[in-house]
Protein backbone atom coordinates (compact mmCIF):
# COMPACT_ATOMS: atom_id res chain seq x y z
CA UNK A 1 0.00 0.00 0.00
CA UNK A 2 0.75 3.54 -1.11
CA UNK A 3 2.60 5.28 2.37
CA UNK A 4 0.39 8.11 2.14
CA UNK A 5 -2.44 6.26 1.55
CA UNK A 6 -1.36 4.09 4.69
CA UNK A 7 -1.10 7.19 6.46
CA UNK A 8 -4.82 8.43 5.85
CA UNK A 9 -5.70 4.94 6.99
CA UNK A 10 -4.22 4.69 9.62
CA UNK A 11 -4.97 8.07 11.23
CA UNK A 12 -8.26 7.47 10.18
CA UNK A 13 -8.18 4.38 12.54
CA UNK A 14 -6.69 6.45 15.33
CA UNK A 15 -9.56 9.36 15.44
CA UNK A 16 -12.30 6.56 14.27
CA UNK A 17 -11.21 5.36 17.86
CA UNK A 18 -11.00 8.20 19.69
CA UNK A 19 -14.77 9.04 18.59
CA UNK A 20 -15.86 5.60 19.88
CA UNK A 21 -14.03 6.32 23.26
CA UNK A 22 -16.00 10.02 23.39
CA UNK A 23 -19.56 8.47 22.36
CA UNK A 24 -18.95 6.33 25.26
CA UNK A 25 -18.08 8.07 27.51
CA UNK A 26 -20.85 10.87 26.96
CA UNK A 27 -23.63 8.31 27.20
CA UNK A 28 -21.92 7.78 30.69
CA UNK A 29 -21.88 11.45 31.51
CA UNK A 30 -18.05 11.75 31.56
CA UNK A 31 -17.14 8.84 33.67
CA UNK A 32 -13.80 7.48 31.44
CA UNK A 33 -12.50 11.47 31.83
CA UNK A 34 -12.27 10.73 35.35
CA UNK A 35 -11.33 7.12 35.49
CA UNK A 36 -9.25 6.28 32.26
CA UNK A 37 -8.21 9.54 31.42
CA UNK A 38 -4.28 7.98 31.39
CA UNK A 39 -6.26 5.86 28.03
CA UNK A 40 -6.60 9.06 25.96
CA UNK A 41 -2.96 9.09 24.82
CA UNK A 42 -2.59 5.93 23.32
CA UNK A 43 -4.15 6.26 19.83
CA UNK A 44 -1.59 9.62 19.38
CA UNK A 45 1.26 7.41 20.83
CA UNK A 46 0.75 4.71 18.32
CA UNK A 47 0.08 7.24 15.56
CA UNK A 48 2.93 9.28 16.13
CA UNK A 49 5.47 6.51 16.89
CA UNK A 50 4.67 5.39 13.36
CA UNK A 51 4.90 8.49 11.44
CA UNK A 52 6.60 11.03 13.96
CA UNK A 53 6.00 14.65 14.73
CA UNK A 54 5.10 16.29 11.76
CA UNK A 55 2.66 13.56 10.56
CA UNK A 56 1.01 13.33 13.29
CA UNK A 57 -0.45 17.13 13.53
CA UNK A 58 -3.47 16.71 11.16
CA UNK A 59 -4.70 13.70 13.23
CA UNK A 60 -4.68 16.05 16.37
CA UNK A 61 -6.33 18.50 15.09
CA UNK A 62 -9.23 16.35 13.86
CA UNK A 63 -9.31 14.80 17.48
CA UNK A 64 -9.57 17.91 19.62
CA UNK A 65 -12.52 19.04 16.47
CA UNK A 66 -14.07 15.72 16.90
CA UNK A 67 -14.48 16.59 20.91
CA UNK A 68 -15.92 19.49 20.11
CA UNK A 69 -18.61 17.74 18.21
CA UNK A 70 -18.94 15.40 20.20
CA UNK A 71 -18.16 15.97 24.04
CA UNK A 72 -18.47 18.58 26.88
CA UNK A 73 -16.76 21.34 27.12
CA UNK A 74 -13.76 19.46 29.13
CA UNK A 75 -13.69 17.44 26.83
CA UNK A 76 -12.35 19.21 24.35
CA UNK A 77 -9.35 20.55 27.26
CA UNK A 78 -8.95 16.97 28.13
CA UNK A 79 -8.56 15.06 24.51
CA UNK A 80 -6.63 18.35 23.44
CA UNK A 81 -3.90 17.84 25.95
CA UNK A 82 -3.84 13.84 26.47
CA UNK A 83 -3.18 13.70 22.82
CA UNK A 84 -0.65 16.08 23.06
CA UNK A 85 0.74 14.09 25.30
CA UNK A 86 0.23 11.10 23.23
CA UNK A 87 1.86 12.99 20.40
CA UNK A 88 4.89 13.95 22.56
CA UNK A 89 5.35 10.30 23.47
CA UNK A 90 4.97 8.50 20.46
CA UNK A 91 6.84 11.34 18.45
CA UNK A 92 9.81 10.43 20.94
CA UNK A 93 9.97 7.07 20.18
CA UNK A 94 9.91 7.51 16.60
CA UNK A 95 13.34 9.57 17.45
CA UNK A 96 14.54 6.97 19.51
CA UNK A 97 14.62 9.08 22.46
CA UNK A 98 15.79 7.95 25.61
CA UNK A 99 13.26 5.87 27.83
CA UNK A 100 13.23 8.54 31.10
CA UNK A 101 13.04 11.74 28.96
CA UNK A 102 9.90 10.33 27.99
CA UNK A 103 8.87 9.58 31.27
CA UNK A 104 9.78 12.84 32.65
CA UNK A 105 7.68 14.71 29.81
CA UNK A 106 5.13 12.76 30.20
CA UNK A 107 4.63 13.21 33.72
CA UNK A 108 5.08 16.63 33.18
CA UNK A 109 2.50 16.94 30.62
CA UNK A 110 0.38 14.97 33.26
CA UNK A 111 1.00 17.39 36.48
CA UNK A 112 0.47 20.59 33.81
CA UNK A 113 -3.11 19.09 33.20
CA UNK A 114 -4.09 18.06 36.19
CA UNK A 115 -3.34 21.59 37.72
CA UNK A 116 -4.90 23.36 35.41
CA UNK A 117 -8.11 21.59 35.43
CA UNK A 118 -8.08 20.94 39.01
CA UNK A 119 -6.58 24.58 40.85
CA UNK A 120 -6.51 27.50 37.84
CA UNK A 121 -9.34 26.51 36.03
CA UNK A 122 -11.73 25.16 38.80
CA UNK A 123 -14.54 27.07 38.14
CA UNK A 124 -14.86 26.96 34.66
CA UNK A 125 -14.34 22.82 34.66
CA UNK A 126 -17.64 22.95 37.17
CA UNK A 127 -16.43 22.89 40.53
CA UNK A 128 -15.15 25.90 42.98
CA UNK A 129 -12.36 25.11 44.72
CA UNK A 130 -13.56 27.45 47.06
CA UNK A 131 -16.64 25.98 47.80
CA UNK A 132 -14.98 22.29 48.04
CA UNK A 133 -12.97 23.66 51.00
CA UNK A 134 -15.76 25.01 52.29
CA UNK A 135 -16.94 21.51 52.56
CA UNK A 136 -14.02 20.06 53.86
CA UNK A 137 -13.96 22.95 56.70
CA UNK A 138 -17.67 21.23 58.13
CA UNK A 139 -16.29 18.20 57.87
CA UNK A 140 -13.32 19.65 60.26
CA UNK A 141 -15.37 21.23 62.47
CA UNK A 142 -17.93 18.56 63.27
CA UNK A 143 -15.08 16.04 63.77
CA UNK A 144 -13.64 18.45 66.17
CA UNK A 145 -17.07 18.61 68.27
CA UNK A 146 -17.64 15.39 68.19
CA UNK A 147 -14.20 14.22 69.74
CA UNK A 148 -14.26 17.88 72.07
CA UNK A 149 -10.99 18.86 70.38
CA UNK A 150 -9.08 21.41 68.45
CA UNK A 151 -6.84 19.62 65.82
CA UNK A 152 -6.48 22.61 63.56
CA UNK A 153 -6.34 25.56 65.66
CA UNK A 154 -3.00 26.77 65.14
CA UNK A 155 -2.67 26.77 61.36
CA UNK A 156 -4.64 28.25 58.12
CA UNK A 157 -7.30 25.51 57.62
CA UNK A 158 -7.64 27.76 53.63
CA UNK A 159 -3.82 27.38 52.76
CA UNK A 160 -3.30 23.90 54.09
CA UNK A 161 -6.50 22.17 52.54
CA UNK A 162 -5.29 24.19 49.35
CA UNK A 163 -1.97 22.53 50.02
CA UNK A 164 -3.68 19.61 49.82
CA UNK A 165 -5.69 19.60 46.73
CA UNK A 166 -2.31 21.42 44.50
CA UNK A 167 -0.52 17.78 46.16
CA UNK A 168 -2.89 15.36 44.83
CA UNK A 169 -3.15 17.36 41.68
CA UNK A 170 0.50 16.89 41.05
CA UNK A 171 0.85 13.42 42.33
CA UNK A 172 -2.31 12.42 39.97
CA UNK A 173 -0.55 14.11 36.86
CA UNK A 174 2.86 11.80 38.35
CA UNK A 175 0.77 8.47 38.29
CA UNK A 176 -0.96 9.38 34.60
CA UNK A 177 2.26 9.92 33.28
CA UNK A 178 3.54 6.92 34.77
CA UNK A 179 0.50 4.74 33.43
CA UNK A 180 0.75 6.19 30.12
CA UNK A 181 4.50 5.63 30.00
CA UNK A 182 3.78 2.10 31.17
CA UNK A 183 0.41 1.14 29.10
CA UNK A 184 2.17 2.57 25.84
CA UNK A 185 5.24 0.84 26.21
CA UNK A 186 3.44 -2.24 26.65
CA UNK A 187 1.17 -2.08 23.46
CA UNK A 188 4.10 -0.79 21.29
CA UNK A 189 6.33 -3.71 22.42
CA UNK A 190 2.86 -5.94 21.35
CA UNK A 191 2.26 -4.00 17.60
CA UNK A 192 6.14 -4.88 17.47
CA UNK A 193 7.44 -1.71 17.66
CA UNK A 194 11.14 -0.53 17.86
CA UNK A 195 11.57 0.64 21.34
CA UNK A 196 14.58 2.53 23.01
CA UNK A 197 16.23 0.25 25.59
CA UNK A 198 15.35 0.80 29.55
CA UNK A 199 17.81 2.12 31.62
CA UNK A 200 17.83 2.27 35.64
CA UNK A 201 16.51 5.37 37.02
CA UNK A 202 19.53 6.26 38.37
CA UNK A 203 21.40 6.31 35.83
CA UNK A 204 19.11 9.31 34.43
CA UNK A 205 20.32 13.18 34.33
CA UNK A 206 17.96 15.65 34.14
CA UNK A 207 19.04 18.54 31.89
CA UNK A 208 20.84 21.40 34.65
CA UNK A 209 18.28 24.18 34.45
CA UNK A 210 15.33 21.78 35.69
CA UNK A 211 16.98 21.81 38.96
CA UNK A 212 17.04 25.77 38.80
CA UNK A 213 13.29 25.84 37.86
CA UNK A 214 12.47 23.32 40.71
CA UNK A 215 14.05 25.83 43.13
CA UNK A 216 12.18 28.06 41.73
CA UNK A 217 9.10 26.73 42.24
CA UNK A 218 9.78 25.59 45.62
CA UNK A 219 10.55 28.88 46.86
CA UNK A 220 7.73 30.68 44.81
CA UNK A 221 5.35 27.28 47.25
CA UNK A 222 6.81 28.65 50.51
CA UNK A 223 6.24 32.50 49.58
CA UNK A 224 2.45 31.67 48.60
CA UNK A 225 2.05 30.12 52.24
CA UNK A 226 3.77 32.82 54.27
CA UNK A 227 2.89 35.71 52.33
CA UNK A 228 -0.50 34.55 50.27
CA UNK A 229 -1.07 36.84 47.34
CA UNK A 230 -4.24 38.94 46.62
CA UNK A 231 -5.05 37.16 43.70
CA UNK A 232 -6.78 33.76 44.34
CA UNK A 233 -5.35 32.91 40.37
CA UNK A 234 -2.07 33.68 40.99
CA UNK A 235 -2.31 32.31 44.60
CA UNK A 236 -3.22 28.86 42.90
CA UNK A 237 -0.94 29.17 40.30
CA UNK A 238 2.26 30.13 42.68
CA UNK A 239 1.02 26.83 44.79
CA UNK A 240 0.78 24.08 41.73
CA UNK A 241 3.63 25.74 40.11
CA UNK A 242 5.64 25.56 43.59
CA UNK A 243 4.58 21.96 44.80
CA UNK A 244 5.49 20.63 41.09
CA UNK A 245 8.90 21.94 41.64
CA UNK A 246 8.98 20.47 45.30
CA UNK A 247 8.02 17.27 44.34
CA UNK A 248 10.31 17.17 41.21
CA UNK A 249 12.97 18.01 43.53
CA UNK A 250 12.20 15.68 45.97
CA UNK A 251 11.81 12.68 43.22
CA UNK A 252 15.26 13.31 42.48
CA UNK A 253 16.80 13.17 46.16
CA UNK A 254 15.23 10.18 46.77
CA UNK A 255 16.81 8.78 43.71
CA UNK A 256 19.91 10.14 44.60
CA UNK A 257 20.14 8.49 47.97
CA UNK A 258 18.83 5.27 46.17
CA UNK A 259 22.26 6.01 44.06
CA UNK A 260 24.23 6.68 47.17
CA UNK A 261 23.06 3.35 48.71
CA UNK A 262 23.63 1.08 45.56
CA UNK A 263 27.25 2.42 46.21
CA UNK A 264 27.58 1.67 49.84
CA UNK A 265 26.00 -2.09 48.93
CA UNK A 266 26.82 -2.17 45.53
CA UNK A 267 23.45 -2.92 43.97
CA UNK A 268 20.16 -1.83 44.76
CA UNK A 269 17.96 -3.23 47.59
CA UNK A 270 14.12 -3.44 48.43
CA UNK A 271 15.16 -1.86 52.31
CA UNK A 272 17.62 0.99 50.53
CA UNK A 273 14.29 1.97 48.33
CA UNK A 274 12.03 1.85 51.16
CA UNK A 275 14.23 3.67 53.23
CA UNK A 276 15.04 6.89 50.95
CA UNK A 277 11.01 6.97 50.25
CA UNK A 278 10.45 7.35 54.27
CA UNK A 279 13.62 9.85 54.62
CA UNK A 280 12.00 12.01 52.03
CA UNK A 281 8.60 11.80 53.67
CA UNK A 282 9.47 12.91 56.69
CA UNK A 283 12.53 15.17 55.62
CA UNK A 284 11.25 16.61 52.91
CA UNK A 285 12.82 19.74 52.55
CA UNK A 286 16.17 18.04 53.18
CA UNK A 287 15.10 16.12 50.48
CA UNK A 288 14.47 18.17 48.20
CA UNK A 289 17.86 19.97 48.91
CA UNK A 290 19.78 17.61 48.37
CA UNK A 291 17.67 17.07 45.46
CA UNK A 292 18.72 20.43 43.61
CA UNK A 293 22.26 19.10 44.57
CA UNK A 294 21.70 16.09 43.16
CA UNK A 295 20.70 17.64 39.46
CA UNK A 296 23.38 20.83 39.29
CA UNK A 297 26.51 19.44 40.46
CA UNK A 298 28.49 16.64 40.04
CA UNK A 299 26.78 14.18 42.45
CA UNK A 300 25.08 11.87 39.81
CA UNK A 301 28.23 11.40 37.88
CA UNK A 302 30.20 10.26 41.24
CA UNK A 303 27.06 8.18 42.01
CA UNK A 304 27.52 6.39 39.04
CA UNK A 305 31.00 5.99 39.34
CA UNK A 306 31.17 4.72 42.65
CA UNK A 307 28.59 2.29 41.62
CA UNK A 308 30.47 1.20 38.40
CA UNK A 309 33.13 0.63 40.85
CA UNK A 310 31.30 -0.91 43.33
CA UNK A 311 30.05 -3.37 40.52
CA UNK A 312 33.48 -4.87 39.93
CA UNK A 313 34.67 -5.67 43.07
CA UNK A 314 31.38 -8.04 43.30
Amino acid sequence: MNRNVKKLTDGAMMVAIMGVVLVIDRQFAGILESMVLFLFPIPMVVYAAKYGWKDSWLVYICMVILSALIGFPTTIFYVASESMMGMVYGAGIYKKVNSHKLLMATMIIGVFVNIISMVVFASFFGYDLNVDIAAYKDVIAQVEKTAGVSLYASIDLDSFLKTVFVISAVLTGIMEGYITHFASRLLLKRLHFDLPPKQPLFEYMPPLWTGYVGLAGMMAYYYSIYRPVASAFWQNAMQGFGMAGFLYLILFGVIGLISLGRIARGRTEGLNVILSILLAVIASLASAVFGFLYITTNIHRRALEGAANASKTQ
